[in-house]
């Protein structure tokens, strides 16, 4: 049984998006789980999205990231994701690859900190393009 977790919030002074996920999370789930990101970094008009995945369990086998990477990759186009994973494992080196395929801007740390200060590094485009097309 798939039971996780979600805490989203804007941060102002940084313009940065953050997510913390923790609990047992289902492929269909982690598609969810990124739409969510997006839109609500959509609507604070924001374009840096950090997300905390430390807690989280996958409850799914590696070759569904390769089926399901499509789908995110549509939520996570024009967004900068930082994703804190605590270790590097094959699950996050298999997502990084195929984002990587898929031309997303998305890097994993080990810390929260490195994470936070590689986005802040990000210059803010700030989906303009994005609101026009809704």
């Amino acid at each position: 049984m798939n039971q996780f977790s979600t805490s989203i919030t804007y941060d102002e002074t940084t313009r940065l998006v953050m997510m913390t996920l923790r609990g047992k999370i289902s492929a269909q789930d982690v598609i969810s789980v990124y739409r969510i990101a997006h839109e609500y970094a959509k609507s604070h008009r924001c374009d840096k999205v950090l997300i905390d995945v430390v807690e989280l369990e996958h409850q799914f086998a590696a070759i569904d990231i390769v089926q399901i990477m499509p789908s995110i990759a549509h939520y996570l186009k024009g967004l900068s994701v930082a994703r804190v994973v605590g270790f590097k494992g094959f699950m996050h080196d298999l997502f990084m690859q195929k984002a990587q395929r898929f031309d997303i801007d998305a890097q994993n740390f080990d810390c929260f900190k490195q994470a936070k200060q590689w986005l802040s590094g990000m210059s803010s485009s700030v989906l303009a393009n994005s609101h026009r097309e809704s």
